[in-house]
């Protein structure tokens, strides 16, 4: 067998030390250890693109000065490749970033605007990259270019035209991983069966990955050639197909029993049964008896506290203007306003717990939880009422004064980790969430609640991933919804659509 031969043997053997890795990092939850395995991934990454270049390229000697730009490029690609999952890796350094309470509330304030911008670099610096993908082949070709000669060649020899495939080569990767993962979802969902459960989990782990990394290779001009017809080949795939799914029915991140969850109405309202966050639909929803109603506050500028769930209200002429830089009466010209201390009296007359968000702005008072706190304290202990917010500082000054309230953090993005603050439980959006963050939360026992979960898909995924509780519009809906793991496990595939993508 020449060595060209050997290059879909390589490549296969690197997804199963990929899985491997990915596996070890799943069950330790280790900062320290996702540093060394990301080295690990890097290392392999680059030989396993320096192996697969065009033949007669990757013969010359390997020199110093090529062997640290064939690496700075490896780091680039990889960078570049953490919005497309990067083989599974994106989870696991999203959830490990080092994030203090005041930059996570700033990040998730102003997350539309750092959103854009990141998105913009983001298309131009892929773009840049793709204009240059074949500066490696120029590096390691038998010539002596150095890394910045190298790069000004592939942007002079690469055309309009080759840029445009390069984007194609891209999309057609986005399309087939979603095809694979749904297509291998459906027909769980269909066969409901644990064998085929844990084959299916390896067979995404095993292609999913060979599909990202043959997109790499063609964008460095390189390709994998699978002889289809190979018994060796075969027979190996088997063995690692056989291997991956060992590895995954060992993982711990094959759903849990679902607990009773806790239902949560989201704000105040049930099926569209009232205005949300108003005292009337507050009595509706209490007749129910759920554990806890979710509603939003907002402070004025005179530091009045109303029920409201968004940031602004349009005044004509002005357009919309942030509620806490308006004082209470200009408020009440041109919106109907409910104050929180009699929403609060009310749920107490109705024994009626709430779970109070405190809404955060740039133009929020830096001693908002503490004025909250003293202007409430008697009414917040009356019932277990909980307060949320993705103001972390707040909450701790709640605390302080309140030290029996639980305080939870409210996350939009699901970012950073989020284990080392101090909070008595989570409220996390539920499209990004994943069982990885779950779990990474969970660490210190906190409860862990997932926001708005309206779909039996979205309620089924959240039970199994292992939530305590749900936020939502649809609390009947989940009252009646019968979870079963066994079942419904098929689910927890869509969390690849995450991982890959």
């Amino acid at each position: 067998m020449n060595s060209d031969r050997w290059v879909p043997f390589l490549t296969i053997l690197f997804v199963c030390v990929m899985t491997m890795l990915k596996w070890i990092q799943n069950g330790l939850h280790s900062s320290w250890l996702l540093m060394i395995l990301l080295l690990i991934f890097i290392g392999m990454l680059g030989s396993v693109i320096f192996i697969s270049l065009p033949r007669g390229f990757n013969q010359p000697k390997l020199t110093l000065k090529k062997l640290i730009g064939l690496y700075l490029a490896v780091i680039w690609l990889a960078i570049l490749w953490l919005p497309l999952g990067l083989f599974g890796f994106t989870n696991f350094i999203k959830a490990a970033i080092p994030v203090s309470g005041a930059m996570f509330t700033w990040i998730t304030v102003n997350r539309q605007a750092i959103i854009i911008f990141l998105v913009f670099l983001y298309i131009l610096a892929f773009g840049l990259t793709m204009k240059v993908h074949k500066v490696l082949v120029i590096l390691l070709s038998g010539n002596e270019a150095s890394f910045i000669r190298a790069l000004k060649l592939a942007w002079r020899d690469d055309s309009f035209g080759d840029w445009v495939r390069s984007w194609l080569v891209i999309l057609e990767m986005v399309i087939t991983v979603f095809v694979i993962i749904t297509g291998v979802t459906v027909v769980n969902q269909l066969i409901s069966n644990q064998i085929i459960w844990f084959v299916s989990k390896g067979l995404i782990n095993l292609v999913v990955p060979l599909v990202e990394l043959k997109t790499m290779l063609r964008l460095f001009a390189s390709s994998i050639h699978f002889d289809w017809k190979s018994g060796r080949l075969w027979l190996f795939g088997g063995a690692s197909l056989l291997l991956i799914t060992v590895i995954g029915a060992a993982n711990v991140n094959n759903g849990r029993q679902p607990q009773p969850q806790t239902i949560i109405v989201h704000r105040g309202v049930i099926d569209h049964n009232g205005t949300g966050n108003t005292i009337a639909a507050l009595k509706k929803s209490s007749q129910f008896h759920f554990p806890y109603v979710e509603m939003d506050i907002q402070e004025t500028k005179d530091h009045y506290f109303i029920c409201a769930h968004d940031d602004t209200v349009s005044i004509p002429h002005k357009g919309p203007q942030e509620i806490n830089t308006l004082s209470l009466k200009t408020v009440k010209k041109y919106h109907r306003v409910e104050l929180f201390g009699d929403y609060l009296k009310t749920a107490n007359r109705l024994k009626q717990p709430l779970i109070i968000e405190l809404k955060v702005t740039n133009q929020s008072d830096e001693q908002m939880g503490t004025r909250f706190a003293d202007q409430y304290r008697a009414g917040l202990q009356r019932l277990p009422h909980r307060v949320h917010s993705i103001g972390y500082s707040y909450l701790r000054q709640i605390k302080r004064q309140l030290p029996h309230t639980q305080v939870g953090l409210v996350t939009m993005l699901n970012f950073g980790d989020m284990s080392k603050l101090n909070v008595n439980f989570y409220t996390l959006e539920h499209y990004t969430v994943s069982d990885y963050l779950i779990q990474s939360a969970d660490i210190d026992q906190r409860q862990i609640y997932t926001w708005t979960d309206n779909s039996r898909l979205g309620m089924f995924r959240s039970a199994i991933m292992g939530a305590n509780g749900q936020v939502t519009d649809q609390a009947q809906k989940l009252a009646h919804l019968k979870i079963n793991l066994d079942r419904d496990r098929w689910v927890l595939l869509l969390n690849y659509l995450l991982d890959y993508l």
